[in-house]
């Protein structure tokens, strides 16, 4: 029973080591590693970024020519179209097309996802706000909604079900074809919005409809899915052109637009994409929009015309942590990681990596030793000692902690 309980101890010190030491390990020791921020210019139609040289910004185009912080700003005249006003130097006109800073304000657009936008856990219950209310500013309703085996209502003070209001809904529903109970439900539930556009909810047949409370009454309009198309991600957005409600990403990662009004799905020209692995932003202005999508170790960044049409892209890789000098290093210590939260997900699990490289292993037969002399100098019994040497030859510096701070001995 003693050696039970002290195997369960090594279990859980391997298992806290593996957490806390690579933990301890980078903070003291990891250096950042800076990502370019690019842009496209739609005045010289090519890519312009700022990046980090010998620990200074720096700000050049594709070709390597730098510039200072105002010529570099004047290449940018849509992204920086406030700082140039201020200073006298915007364009009246560009691309043949007169300008304003109205005109701008209203084309511009910036959209961010994060894979942890996608996996993250569902609240369950959504606040749906009256999109007409006649008010200058939305109001939270009382009341909160879920769609399960019918669309309910539940007073957020009483927790009751408002039996009128989820029968309405419900009725239309069943009316329109839905399919209980419902896979997704995308809106913005807050409002810090300028309006409210309701909901895009995807039944268990993966068929679209948009939900809406307009003067007190239901609107739900089926939306018309291609034949095999499904999306695994849904982000409505509420931009000042109001071109489209919302950016979806596919089963296939591939990233789409849902038109507002004609409900039409638009797909865009970027093949980049790893919804579970990669950070997305979209910059978008009266000529282009910049879609860039970036994960350890590469970016892709792609221009597209007001069009939603190709027009240039631009690449870049760098060494990711594991082959910089730090992630060489660590690679001789520690045989693995274990976190318990990942940059990827809002959800808390075990996330356990293995060393690329194999390098730990020569600590680890080091160890194994090390342990064998520290086994004879307490005068115990090789053979009843057999299974630390296998802890520390698997887990290294993990597990030699482990079983000296749970000596075999004060259980012998």
């Amino acid at each position: 029973m003693n050696k039970i309980s002290r195997y369960f101890l090594v279990l859980m010190t391997i298992l806290a080591a593996a957490v806390a030491l690579p933990k301890l390990y980078w903070l003291a020791f990891d250096k950042p590693i800076h990502v370019p921020f690019v842009m496209y210019s739609s005045q010289e139609h090519d890519f312009f970024m700022i990046d980090r040289e010998n620990d200074e910004s720096v700000r050049k185009d594709r070709q390597g020519n730098y510039y200072t912080r105002d010529e570099f700003e004047v290449k940018l005249p849509m992204f920086f179209s406030r700082q140039l006003a201020m200073n006298g130097n915007m364009p009246d006109s560009l691309n043949g097309m007169d300008i304003d800073l109205q005109q701008i304000n209203h084309a511009r657009s910036m959209f961010r996802y994060r894979p942890r936008d996608m996996q993250t856990p569902d609240p369950g219950l959504y606040p749906l706000f009256e999109a007409e209310s006649g008010r200058a500013n939305l109001e939270m309703p009382t009341d909160f909604f879920r769609i399960t085996h019918r669309m309910e209502f539940l007073d957020a003070a009483s927790n009751e079900i408002d039996e009128r209001k989820s029968q309405m809904f419900t009725t239309v529903l069943d009316n329109r074809g839905f399919n209980y109970p419902a896979k997704m439900i995308a809106g913005i539930p807050t409002t810090r919005k300028s309006c409210d556009e309701g909901y895009f909810v995807v039944d268990n047949e993966d068929m679209m409809y948009h939900v809406k409370l307009i003067r007190g009454e239901p609107y739900i309009r089926k939306i018309e899915v291609p034949e095999g198309l499904a999306f695994k991600h849904i982000a409505a957005v509420d931009f000042m052109d109001k071109k489209y409600y919302c950016y979806l990403i596919s089963e296939e990662d591939d990233l789409y637009i849902l038109t507002q009004d004609l409900y039409e799905f638009i797909r865009w020209p970027f093949d980049a994409l790893k919804a579970e692995t990669d950070e997305l932003r979209v910059y978008g202005n009266l000529f282009n929009y910049t879609v860039q999508t970036r994960r350890p170790g590469y970016m892709k960044v792609v221009a597209l015309d007001n069009k939603y049409n190709k027009v240039d892209e631009y690449e870049k890789t760098w060494p990711v942590s594991s082959e910089t000098k730090q992630g060489k290093i660590a690679s001789f210590i520690f045989p693995a990681e274990l976190r318990l939260s990942d940059s990827t997900t809002n959800f808390v699990d075990f996330n356990f990596e293995l060393m690329k490289r194999l390098n730990w292993i020569y600590l680890n037969i080091v160890l194994v030793i090390l342990q064998i002399l520290i086994i004879r100098r307490s005068k115990l019994k090789l053979n009843r000692n057999i299974l630390d040497l296998v802890i520390v030859g698997v887990t290294g510096i993990f597990g030699f902690i482990a079983v000296n701070f749970f000596q075999n001995k004060f259980f012998d």
